[in-house]
Protein backbone atom coordinates (compact mmCIF):
# COMPACT_ATOMS: atom_id res chain seq x y z
CA UNK A 1 0.00 0.00 0.00
CA UNK A 2 2.07 2.88 -1.28
CA UNK A 3 -0.61 5.35 -0.18
CA UNK A 4 -0.15 4.41 3.49
CA UNK A 5 2.53 5.77 5.78
CA UNK A 6 2.98 4.40 9.28
CA UNK A 7 5.15 5.73 12.07
CA UNK A 8 5.44 5.16 15.79
CA UNK A 9 5.93 7.77 18.48
CA UNK A 10 6.35 6.05 21.81
CA UNK A 11 3.18 4.03 22.40
CA UNK A 12 1.33 5.80 19.59
CA UNK A 13 0.79 4.33 16.14
CA UNK A 14 0.23 7.04 13.51
CA UNK A 15 -1.22 6.14 10.12
CA UNK A 16 -1.78 8.42 7.17
CA UNK A 17 -3.65 7.26 4.10
CA UNK A 18 -3.78 9.29 0.90
CA UNK A 19 -6.52 8.32 -1.53
CA UNK A 20 -10.02 6.93 -1.54
CA UNK A 21 -11.00 4.51 1.20
CA UNK A 22 -13.25 2.00 -0.54
CA UNK A 23 -14.12 -1.68 -0.38
CA UNK A 24 -11.21 -2.47 -2.70
CA UNK A 25 -8.62 -1.36 -0.16
CA UNK A 26 -10.16 -1.66 3.31
CA UNK A 27 -9.10 -5.32 3.63
CA UNK A 28 -5.45 -4.41 2.96
CA UNK A 29 -5.63 -1.47 5.34
CA UNK A 30 -7.11 -3.67 8.09
CA UNK A 31 -4.40 -6.32 7.60
CA UNK A 32 -1.63 -3.69 7.81
CA UNK A 33 -3.15 -2.22 10.95
CA UNK A 34 -3.53 -5.67 12.54
CA UNK A 35 0.11 -6.45 11.76
CA UNK A 36 1.28 -3.17 13.31
CA UNK A 37 -0.85 -3.69 16.42
CA UNK A 38 0.66 -7.16 16.81
CA UNK A 39 4.24 -5.89 16.62
CA UNK A 40 4.41 -3.95 19.84
CA UNK A 41 2.67 -2.25 22.68
CA UNK A 42 0.35 0.34 21.16
CA UNK A 43 -1.72 2.49 23.52
CA UNK A 44 -2.95 5.00 20.95
CA UNK A 45 -3.89 4.75 17.27
CA UNK A 46 -4.26 7.92 15.20
CA UNK A 47 -5.45 7.87 11.59
CA UNK A 48 -4.77 10.99 9.52
CA UNK A 49 -7.58 11.43 6.98
CA UNK A 50 -6.57 14.82 5.61
CA UNK A 51 -5.71 13.37 2.17
CA UNK A 52 -8.83 11.20 1.72
CA UNK A 53 -11.12 12.64 -0.98
CA UNK A 54 -13.77 9.89 -0.67
CA UNK A 55 -14.78 7.17 1.77
CA UNK A 56 -17.51 4.60 1.21
CA UNK A 57 -19.46 2.54 3.76
CA UNK A 58 -16.69 -0.06 4.04
CA UNK A 59 -14.29 2.71 5.09
CA UNK A 60 -16.78 3.89 7.69
CA UNK A 61 -17.13 0.31 8.91
CA UNK A 62 -13.36 -0.03 9.21
CA UNK A 63 -13.09 3.13 11.32
CA UNK A 64 -15.99 2.03 13.57
CA UNK A 65 -14.40 -1.41 13.98
CA UNK A 66 -10.96 -0.03 14.92
CA UNK A 67 -12.53 2.48 17.32
CA UNK A 68 -14.55 -0.24 19.05
CA UNK A 69 -11.58 -2.63 19.18
CA UNK A 70 -9.24 -0.07 20.72
CA UNK A 71 -11.75 1.18 23.27
CA UNK A 72 -12.66 -2.36 24.38
CA UNK A 73 -8.94 -2.99 24.94
CA UNK A 74 -8.77 0.15 27.12
CA UNK A 75 -6.77 2.02 24.50
CA UNK A 76 -7.35 5.25 22.57
CA UNK A 77 -8.32 5.84 18.93
CA UNK A 78 -8.36 9.20 17.19
CA UNK A 79 -9.07 10.57 13.77
CA UNK A 80 -6.76 13.41 12.75
CA UNK A 81 -7.48 16.30 10.41
CA UNK A 82 -10.55 15.07 8.55
CA UNK A 83 -10.74 16.06 4.90
CA UNK A 84 -13.92 18.00 4.06
CA UNK A 85 -15.29 14.92 2.23
CA UNK A 86 -14.69 12.59 5.18
CA UNK A 87 -16.15 15.10 7.62
CA UNK A 88 -19.25 15.43 5.44
CA UNK A 89 -19.61 11.65 5.08
CA UNK A 90 -19.30 11.00 8.82
CA UNK A 91 -21.74 13.83 9.48
CA UNK A 92 -24.31 12.45 7.03
CA UNK A 93 -24.31 9.05 8.74
CA UNK A 94 -24.35 10.78 12.14
CA UNK A 95 -21.07 9.23 13.30
CA UNK A 96 -18.94 12.33 13.68
CA UNK A 97 -19.63 12.32 17.44
CA UNK A 98 -18.76 8.61 17.69
CA UNK A 99 -15.10 9.44 17.09
CA UNK A 100 -12.66 11.71 18.85
CA UNK A 101 -11.26 14.04 16.20
CA UNK A 102 -7.94 15.83 16.62
CA UNK A 103 -8.19 19.05 14.61
CA UNK A 104 -4.56 20.22 14.62
CA UNK A 105 -0.92 19.52 15.42
CA UNK A 106 -1.24 20.78 19.00
CA UNK A 107 -4.04 18.31 19.72
CA UNK A 108 -2.00 15.52 18.11
CA UNK A 109 1.03 16.37 20.24
CA UNK A 110 -1.20 16.22 23.32
CA UNK A 111 -2.11 12.57 22.73
CA UNK A 112 1.26 11.41 21.41
CA UNK A 113 3.48 13.21 23.88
Amino acid sequence: MENLTIRREGGALLLKYAGEITLEMTGDLKRRLDRELGEGDVAVVVIDLSAVPFMDSSGIGLLVSVNTRMKSAGKAFYLYQLSPAVEKTLGLVQLIGFFTVLPDQAALAGVCG
